[in-house]
């Protein structure tokens, strides 16, 4: 136990660096090998394997574009354990979609035959994600090996008192169950259940509203 607490002690979060958004891919591909969502979409590990790193570079590009994005590191070198977080208002405007597109349009090829499900995923979360201005907490993702060491208690940490400070609400959608109690523990509230993917598992909105003073309590 010991030896975990150093390890999480030591590291240091900070926004990604230019150049790492492929990284990112990578980490999110392995953290979510057994997210319900795309188990379903991809029950083929290696397609699922594929698509999540493409999908989560463009993700993390997107953010260090249009939002924030962050990183945890040990020393001076990245361990590859990313959250990412996009500020209010990420729901944006259709220059902005458009430069989404461009990002993710080779999935088109690396999708099939759950293209049109896959995508149904996201525009469903759009349109299912609150009108107000919002922090839109779009993935969090801990290599497994690294998992139950604290670390995703510490890439919420930057974000978090930032909404607090502005007086903006979080938002975040799971498919996991088992990240509810995670969550909560950071002041969100769960919202809703409803279905994302057609014929899925199904999807929990959370919310938390600003708060006062920002928590940091709990372990990821």
């Amino acid at each position: 136990m010991s030896s975990i607490r150093k390890t999480s002690e030591q590291t240091t979060i900070r926004p990604l660096a230019t150049g790492e958004c492929s990284i990112v891919g990578e980490v999110i591909a392995d953290s979510h090998t057994n997210y319900p969502a795309f188990t379903h979409l991809f029950p083929n590990q290696e397609q699922r394997s594929r698509v999540l790193q493409r999908l989560m570079t463009g993700v993390a590009r997107d953010a260090q574009l249009f939002g924030e994005i962050y990183a945890q590191s040990e020393g001076s070198a990245c361990s590859a354990r990313r959250c990412g977080c996009l500020p209010a208002g990420s729901h944006g405007p259709t220059w902005r979609k458009l430069k989404a597109g461009a990002i993710f349009l080779p999935l088109l090829w690396h999708t099939r035959p759950s293209t049109s499900r896959f995508f149904a995923l996201g525009a469903n979360a759009e349109k299912a994600a609150p009108a107000e201005p919002h922090w839109n907490l779009q993935v969090l993702g801990i290599r497994r090996e690294a998992q139950g060491q604290g670390l995703g208690s510490r890439l919420l940490q930057p974000a978090l008192p930032r909404a607090d400070q502005d007086g903006i609400p979080c938002y975040l959608e799971t498919a996991d169950p088992a990240n509810l109690d995670f969550y909560q523990r950071f002041g969100f509230e769960l919202d809703r259940q409803h279905q994302l993917v057609p014929h899925g598992p199904p999807h929990y909105s959370m919310r938390r509203p600003p708060q006062a003073k920002s928590r940091s309590q709990g372990e990821g």
